[in-house]
């Protein structure tokens, strides 16, 4: 593993250091998650003439992929060791495949809570991510980082 180093402190073997920088980056990419979601929902595509499923679906999937982008790569400054489990391309496709299935599970939860509960999206949209952050933790890190 290549060293983390991080305001002259090594962390490289420290899980505790480790999970509480994951922890920021999560939270950070929930934040840049929820603020473009209700920038998408409320603001650019509001005028389009979406019904409300297809506007919570629409405004989901862009938010969650331009969320997970963030969180790929601020993770392998951070917490993750990118590169040393699989190689470049192969390590792309597994984060490609679990962003997927995750976003998968975000259109799922939210179709349901938004959809079928009728509660309100933002409230969806938070509910939905705690639940997904869970996914998006043990797949990296069982499947594709060494961390």
């Amino acid at each position: 593993m290549r060293k983390k180093i991080l305001f002259g402190i090594d962390y490289t073997d420290n899980e505790f250091i480790k999970i509480i920088l994951y922890l920021f980056v999560g939270g950070t990419a929930a934040l840049v998650e929820w603020g473009l979601f209700y920038l998408f929902f409320y603001r650019l595509l509001a005028g389009f003439g979406l019904n409300l499923d297809a506007l919570t679906l629409v405004a989901t999937a862009l938010a969650f992929g331009l969320s997970t982008l963030y969180h790929y790569f601020l993770g392998n400054i951070l917490v993750f060791d990118s590169g040393s489990k699989y190689n470049k391309s192969k390590e792309l496709s597994l984060v490609f495949l679990v962003s997927i299935m995750g976003l998968g599970f975000n259109l799922m939860f939210m179709y349901f809570f938004v959809g079928l509960l009728n509660w309100q999206p933002m409230l969806a949209k938070v509910v939905t991510s705690c639940i997904v952050v869970v996914w998006n933790y043990l797949s990296r890190k069982k499947w594709i980082f060494r961390s």
